[in-house]
């Protein structure tokens, strides 16, 4: 499901809480993806109608503001969500304090937090370790996309080691390994312009970070393009791939096969 709020008339204001109102009816309903909407403001309306907890909620890149990060905060939602995905946006700098109390609020029930392209950089590593703290059911942290540092990722592994059902992690190619004068967020063509032999040094540490804490049950990945899936190896990209040329297999094969019987 995806919204354009930005140029909304009073018609289309209607229509919304009108949406919310439908998703009301939806008693079953716990799970929400509006990721590429722009929303901006507009969460409340959406939400706030919905008799039953969200546990999954994928808000990616929707271009929220203090106002929806307040409702959020402050929602019949924050403490049973399961899943939180707030990637694209800044949500250290432009609304810390909100965000750090959702936070808080899910952190009972929060099993995985995506944090991808969200300008986290070594100024905010603390304060995600503290945010990080409370999480204990915490199980998958994805946070891929930020200008963070090797040594900022040291000191979150050290973290990571204390979440005790923590099992996978996907962090981004620290900043230190592209040239000074690269900007965030990344394009494609930039991203995979970084120093291999480097990240591979500075992962090995990341690592052995885990391995000293007999942490060996953690999985640490950079996928750069596609989502990684633990249990294959591989990335969205990756299997897709892999499975386009297996379709491309079997209908040869069954070409060959009609042709034979003609």
């Amino acid at each position: 499901m995806t919204f354009n709020v930005t140029r909304y008339t009073a018609e289309d204001e209607i229509v919304l809480c009108k949406v919310g109102e439908k998703l009301s009816d939806i008693t079953q309903l716990t799970e929400l993806c509006l990721s590429f909407s722009i929303l901006t403001g507009k969460i409340r309306k959406l939400l706030s109608p919905l008799k039953t907890p969200l546990k999954i909620l994928e808000i990616a890149n929707c271009s929220l503001n203090h106002a929806d990060m307040a409702y959020l905060s402050n929602s019949l939602h924050a403490e049973h969500l399961q899943l939180l995905d707030l990637s694209g946006h800044s949500v250290t700098e432009l609304f810390p304090s909100t965000f750090f109390k959702l936070l808080s609020k899910a952190s009972r029930t929060l099993r995985t937090l995506i944090l991808e392209e969200c300008n986290i950089g070594d100024n905010h590593a603390h304060m995600i370790a503290i945010g990080l703290a409370p999480c204990r059911k915490l199980q998958e942290f994805k946070f891929l996309g930020n200008p963070i540092s090797s040594r900022a990722l040291r000191f979150l592994f050290n973290i990571f080691v204390d979440l005790p059902l923590l099992k996978y992690i996907e962090f981004p190619i620290p900043r230190d390994c592209y040239p000074h004068d690269v900007s965030y967020p990344l394009d494609e063509c930039t991203l995979i312009k970084f120093d291999q032999q480097k990240y591979e040094n500075i992962k090995d540490d990341l690592l052995s970070i885990l391995l000293q804490a007999n942490r060996e049950d953690i999985t640490a990945a950079t996928p750069l393009f596609g989502s990684y899936d633990p249990a294959i190896g591989e990335t969205s990209t990756e299997l897709g791939t892999c499975l386009l040329t297996s379709f491309k297999q079997a209908l040869e094969h069954f070409t060959t096969s009609l042709q034979k019987m003609n």
